[in-house]
């Protein structure tokens, strides 16, 4: 997967990290609420670069190969 999008996605979730870790602690006012809020974010993010990165046995990423398919 090209290096760019996974510097913009982890770049992309740092806004829910901060706002959202900002929101948890204001409602909960506890730090564990914001760590579990993090490590589900950070699991998600995870989960979101690991398929963006797949290819196929051509080596082609998803997106190629669907529209290889098409022609």
């Amino acid at each position: 997967m090209d290096w760019a999008w996974r510097f913009g996605m982890i770049i992309l979730s740092g806004v829910p990290a901060i706002i959202g870790g900002g929101i948890t602690y204001g409602l909960t006012e506890s730090w564990t609420a914001v760590c579990v809020w993090e490590a589900i974010l950070f699991c998600l993010l995870v989960a979101v670069l690991i398929k963006g990165g797949k290819t196929d046995s051509a080596g082609r990423h998803d997106s190629e190969s669907h529209h290889a398919a098409a022609h």
